[in-house]
């Protein structure tokens, strides 16, 4: 395949990937927009509900690492069509569920399921496989962006379908939209994506003549040792820990909290449109400035920033509060995923990088899934958010001491002669 022809194949694999992703922000925000008519339909418990978010999150968790071997095996994209089949799935299962019991659990299992082999995990492995000429900061950016376009484009429509048509059938008919016409899509985007790596990987060996090897093959404990023992990793996930408490409250509790303080859907929409644009200009200055070697001030200004808009949000709420606190809020909110995934890809070795993630991902779901379940109990118990949030502002300025004490490692440079095979480690990934 011609350096020409492969450019033209990675723009169309770039904005199938893009739409996979916004598509796939659905799984969320339908919930995120929907949770107080889903709440009253089951009998008007918010504390009963937010269990369908806290146990998606706990899924989200445990599979977080199985998907990032996974895609380390067959490949981002693949991840990637399997995610998007699952999630028409989910969304038609959670429209017909009928009891909570059974949405709880189509929620909590498969929607979680599918949402994380549409998530930054597989994505990243797939930025890895498809660029490989260190403008990976500002495609991880591009690609992620698409769930940011979500809050833009979806959280709107959906508060206005709401107004005419039950969330039973908004969610029925986005999941055959994913079931009819994306699946179709994501597979073809698969097939494409594996003729480009193919090439790249025919290249690679015509330049190695003579120094092939077998695949490496890790066994799960063998993964996890590797990427568990690396420090760096540690405090890289520590610190997702909070990025996940302070996205469940988005995810979960913002507009409950909105609704609770009189401020209708407008203001509501209007500050998660907000952020979904600052989230957008945040994500593709975050990934720009990793790419030129800044990742640690990155990740360091984006909880503290993060901090800050937790801190906003824990004064009475009004209409001003909320749009500051979308702008403030947004700026960070890709910033920490893409300098995260950077800085680990500058630690992890390649063959566990997908995997290594996903372990990171594991601590960010253990973050959402306290916030949910705390946040919902709380409003039941007090009508308050406050505690959530004062929590939140500290588990970000937590964050910013866990990430000053780490060190980002240069980018790798060219490769030494190998040792014999039975000598030799498993290799850091390029930058």
């Amino acid at each position: 395949m011609s350096k020409p022809n492969v450019r033209a194949l990675l723009l169309v694999l770039s904005a199938a990937a893009f739409l996979l992703t916004l598509a796939g922000s659905a799984l969320k925000n339908t919930v995120q927009v929907y949770f107080v008519p889903m709440a009253d339909t089951f009998g008007g418990s918010r504390g009963a509900l937010a269990w369908a978010t806290t146990l998606f999150a706990v899924t989200v968790a445990v599979a977080s690492p199985l998907v990032g071997a996974i895609a380390d095996r067959i490949g981002g994209a693949a991840t990637l069509a399997f995610g998007t089949a699952l999630s028409g799935a989910a969304l038609v299962g959670c429209a017909l569920a009928g009891r909570l019991w059974l949405f709880v659990a189509v929620y909590a299992v498969v929607a979680a399921l599918a949402s994380t082999m549409l998530s930054y995990v597989p994505l990243g492995v797939l930025v890895d496989e498809l660029f490989r000429d260190g403008r990976k900061g500002l495609m991880y950016a591009l690609l992620t962006n698409g769930a940011a376009v979500g809050f833009v484009v979806l959280v709107p429509l959906w508060s206005w379908l709401g107004t005419w048509a039950s969330w039973e059938n908004v969610l029925l008919v986005v999941g055959l939209l994913f079931l009819f016409v994306l699946a179709p899509v994501a597979l073809l985007v698969a097939r494409a994506s594996g003729k480009v790596t193919s090439a790249a990987s025919s290249e690679a060996a015509t330049e190695e003549a003579g120094s092939e090897e077998p695949a490496v093959r890790l066994s799960f404990a063998e993964r996890f040792r590797l990427t568990a023992r690396n420090a760096d990793l540690r405090r890289l996930a520590l610190a997702m820990f909070a990025c996940g408490a302070t996205m469940a409250f988005i995810d979960v509790h913002f507009i409950p909290l909105m609704h609770d303080h009189g401020l209708g859907h407008t203001v509501s929409s209007t500050a998660v449109a907000l952020l979904g644009v600052f989230e957008i200009a945040g994500g593709l200055l975050a990934g720009w400035l990793c790419d030129r070697g800044r990742i640690k001030a990155v990740l360091v200004s984006a909880y503290a920033v993060r901090g800050v808009a937790m801190l906003l949000v824990a004064l009475t709420p009004t209409g001003t509060v909320a749009i500051a606190f979308g702008i403030v809020f947004g700026i960070s909110y890709l910033a920490t995923v893409i300098a995260t995934t950077m800085w680990a890809a500058r630690v992890l070795p390649v063959e566990v990088r997908g995997f290594g993630m996903g372990l990171v991902w594991t601590v960010h779901a253990l973050g959402t899934a306290l916030t949910s379940e705390v946040g919902a109990l709380m409003a039941d118990s007090t009508h308050s958010y406050t505690p959530v949030t004062l929590g939140c502002a500290a588990l970000a300025a937590a964050a910013c001491v866990l990430v000053l004490a780490g060190r980002v490692p240069p980018a790798e440079t060219p490769a030494v002669p190998e040792a014999p095979v039975e000598e030799k480690e498993l290799a850091p990934a390029a930058g």
